[in-house]
């Protein structure tokens, strides 16, 4: 998992080769994202389990293979980190619109990705900075806590091997995480003061 990530310039061919598979990777995973969405507006939830499981493992491949072998571009970096998000919002998007995830649990998850989205994710893809920055650490615990809540649910609705139980205690902590990475991304923008700090002291001289 990961947002953006510098460009590589590595020529070796079997890198290119890797890099190609990593990419070939993500778009599975945007694809899958789309198709497990409709399996669940469908009812399907069997099906869309299993293939939340295939991408989840995809991701894990696709992670790996960039950290271990340095295959990740800055658009491979964009990409990955929009299939992270995807993935599991249009998930639960596809639940609540169901019936079975309630709205007090999505309306939180879709306003914090338009406030990051809006404040971070569009200003640094256009290179500029941006005027509210999430905690890296916390986008993934935020993405796993939201995989871990859709993945409960079509575990108990498709193959039936899940608990009811453990329902609102995930609920609970996506809201709690989600308001978390709130506060925390405004606390954590990038200040005037900080941008004088690091500016050159020659500049003036």
């Amino acid at each position: 998992m990961s947002d953006l990530a510098p460009e590589t310039t590595a020529t070796d061919p079997t890198l290119e080769r890797l890099r190609r598979i990593t990419m070939g990777i993500t778009a599975g995973r945007l694809l899958s994202a789309l198709l497990i969405g409709w399996l669940i507006y469908s009812g399907h939830y069997a099906w869309a389990f299993w293939l939340f499981v295939l991408a989840a493992l995809g991701a894990l491949l696709e992670g790996s293979a960039a950290l271990l072998f340095k295959t990740r571009t800055r658009l491979g970096g964009v990409l990955d980190g929009f299939a992270d998000r995807l993935l599991p919002l249009l998930a639960l998007t596809a639940l609540a619109y169901n019936g079975l995830l309630p709205l007090w649990v999505l309306i939180p998850v879709l306003l914090r990705e338009l406030v990051l989205a809006l404040g971070q994710k569009l200003p640094e893809t256009a290179g500029n900075e941006p005027w509210i920055r999430e905690p890296r650490w916390l986008f993934h615990i935020n993405i796993v806590a939201m995989d871990a809540l859709a993945i409960l649910f079509l575990l108990i609705q498709g193959p039936g091997f899940g608990v009811d139980l453990f329902i609102l205690p995930a609920e609970l902590v996506v809201v709690g995480l989600t308001l978390a990475s709130l506060v925390l991304a405004f606390v954590s923008r990038p200040k005037p003061e900080d941008e004088f700090l690091n500016d050159d002291p020659g500049k003036g001289a």
